[in-house]
C-alpha cells in the first residue's frame, strides 16, 4: 500500500487523487449513508452518498482494476415470490433502497468491470445499534432485565458480517462484471429466535414497543444464494454463536 487515505466519496477529486496514489488492484466500494432514517431525512444527502459517490469511486478505479460494489436485498422491496433470486422484481421502497437501485443501474450502464453484491442482513461484533439485533445484544449485555422490542414474530435472513465480507472476496475473484448476486444464508428464522440465541439460557422479560413497529413489514424475507454458492462462496460462522458472543 501507498498508505492509508480517508476521504469524502462525494468529492470526485478526492477519489481521483486517492486511486491515483494507491494504485489498487481490487476496489471494493461500501461507503453509503445506510441509516433508513437518515436516508429519508436527507434524500439529497443520500443521493450525493450512495449514488454520487458510487460513481466518483468507480470512475476513478485505475485501468486493469476490478470492483465489488455493495448494494443491498431491499432493492426487491416488496416480496413477490420466494425464495427471493436475483430475478425478483426491482421495486425498492424509500430512499436508501431507491439511492442503492440507481448505483446499480449507473454501473451496469457505465460498462465498468464492477460486481453488484446483494447483501442481506447481516451483523456481527462492532455493529452500530442502529440495528435491532446490536442494539438487542448490547442491552442484554449490560445485564438489563427488560428488552424493548418491535415486531419479533417477522422473519429475516441474517447472516455473519465476516461471511458476507468474504462473499465480496469470492464475487471480486470469481463474479462476473455487472452481474448481482444475493449473498444471504437462505433460511429465514424469527426475530424472536434471534433473541433466544442471543439470550443462550437467560430469561429476559420482552416487551413490544408500539413505537417500533412497522406498519408495512413484510413477514418472511428470504433470499436464494446458490447463484453465488455457484462460485465457491459457503457461510463458515454459526449465527448463533455470533449472537450469543455478542450479548455476552
Amino acid at each position: 500500500l501507498a498508505g492509508y487515505f480517508q476521504v469524502d466519496v462525494t468529492e470526485r477529486e478526492q477519489c481521483e487523487q486517492s486511486m491515483s496514489a494507491i494504485k489498487p488492484d481490487a476496489v471494493f466500494h461500501l461507503a453509503a449513508l445506510t441509516n433508513l432514517r437518515a436516508c429519508e431525512q436527507a434524500p439529497a444527502d443520500a443521493m450525493d452518498a450512495n449514488v454520487g459517490g458510487t460513481q466518483n469511486v468507480f470512475r476513478a478505479m485505475p485501468a486493469g482494476t476490478k470492483g465489488v460494489f455493495a448494494s443491498t436485498c431491499h432493492v426487491y422491496g416488496r416480496v413477490k415470490q420466494l425464495p427471493m433470486t436475483e430475478d425478483h422484481p426491482l421495486a425498492p421502497q424509500g430512499v436508501y433502497a431507491q439511492t442503492k437501485l440507481q448505483a446499480e443501474t449507473w454501473i451496469r450502464q457505465s460498462g465498468l468491470p464492477v460486481v453488484i453484491a446483494r447483501a442481506f442482513h447481516h451483523t456481527g461484533p462492532g455493529q452500530s445499534r442502529d440495528y435491532a439485533l446490536a442494539d438487542w445484544c448490547h442491552t442484554m449485555g449490560q445485564g438489563s432485565t427488560r428488552l424493548l422490542v418491535g415486531s419479533i414474530d417477522v422473519e429475516r435472513d441474517y447472516s455473519d458480517v465476516r461471511d458476507i465480507v468474504d462473499g465480496y472476496r469470492v464475487l471480486f475473484e470469481h463474479g462476473e462484471c455487472g452481474a448481482a448476486y444475493n449473498l444471504c444464508s437462505g433460511v429465514a428464522q424469527s426475530m424472536r429466535q434471534f433473541i433466544e440465541w442471543a439470550l443462550n439460557g437467560r430469561s429476559m422479560s420482552i416487551e413490544v414497543d408500539p413505537s417500533r413497529l412497522r406498519k408495512h413489514d413484510s413477514k418472511i424475507f428470504l433470499g436464494c444464494p446458490s447463484k453465488a454458492e455457484a462460485l465457491g462462496w459457503s457461510r463458515k460462522h454459526d449465527l448463533r454463536m455470533t449472537l450469543a458472543t455478542m450479548a455476552s
